[in-house]
């Protein structure tokens, strides 16, 4: 085989494209030929880098697409959860606009403490099957340290019907002197800092670092 003819099959050898009768005619010529043998050697390290920088191209390709998808979740994400802040937030006019409120009795309310995964969860049910209850939160200290409760007649509009099970404050802490905010942000605790619940006839007062409970 003269040398030209091999270095014309050469690169259909390396990828297996030529006959059994090709490829022993291109061994023997090989094994007579350092030269054509070092040619073929330099052709299948560029074939392999070339290989190898597509599947480096190809895996970045990948990632970037994952990338764009795990954003494209995270948009949808906060627009839905900023989509059901503006629903609560107008259940929540509705009615102060429209319903009578008034402070409700502590002996009307129901309230649990439960705690899991570093989550601890402040929930307040009507004691009074005619009643639903509305929390309203201040957060003048950066965390909710005040929870006015609030209880209202049964209208039975599909909004009221939405608080029958009661309404939630949640507290999530990194640790027993760490609260983790709505925003991602961490709060160092104070010994003093307190959460104050608001009744029509008294107020209860919770210190922050008693509601960090590991179950």
């Amino acid at each position: 085989m003269e040398h030209n003819v091999f270095k014309d099959l050469a690169s259909a050898y390396i990828e297996g494209l030529t006959s059994e009768k090709t490829n022993n005619q291109m061994n023997k010529h090989m094994a007579q030929c350092e030269e054509c043998r070092s040619y073929l050697n330099e052709m299948k390290e560029e074939f392999f880098r070339k290989d190898e920088n597509e599947r480096t191209k190809e895996k970045r390709n990948i990632d970037y697409f994952k990338k764009v998808r795990t954003n494209n979740r995270k948009k949808v994400l906060v627009i839905v959860s900023s989509l059901v802040s503006v629903f609560l937030l107008l259940i929540a006019i509705y009615y102060f606009a429209f319903v009578d409120m008034r402070l409700a009795s502590a002996d009307n309310v129901e309230a649990n403490i439960h705690s899991q995964d570093m989550t601890t969860t402040l929930t307040f049910k009507p004691s009074k099957e005619n009643r639903y209850l509305l929390t309203m939160e201040n957060s003048d200290e950066g965390y909710i340290n005040s929870i006015f409760v609030y209880e209202m007649r049964d209208d039975f509009s599909p909004s009221a019907k939405l608080l029958k099970e009661g309404i939630s404050v949640r507290y999530t802490f990194v640790d027993n002197n760490t609260l983790l905010l709505d925003d991602g942000k961490q709060l160092k605790i104070k010994d003093e800092d307190k959460v104050t619940i608001h009744y029509k006839d008294r107020t209860e007062e919770i210190l922050l670092k008693d509601l960090y409970v590991i179950e």
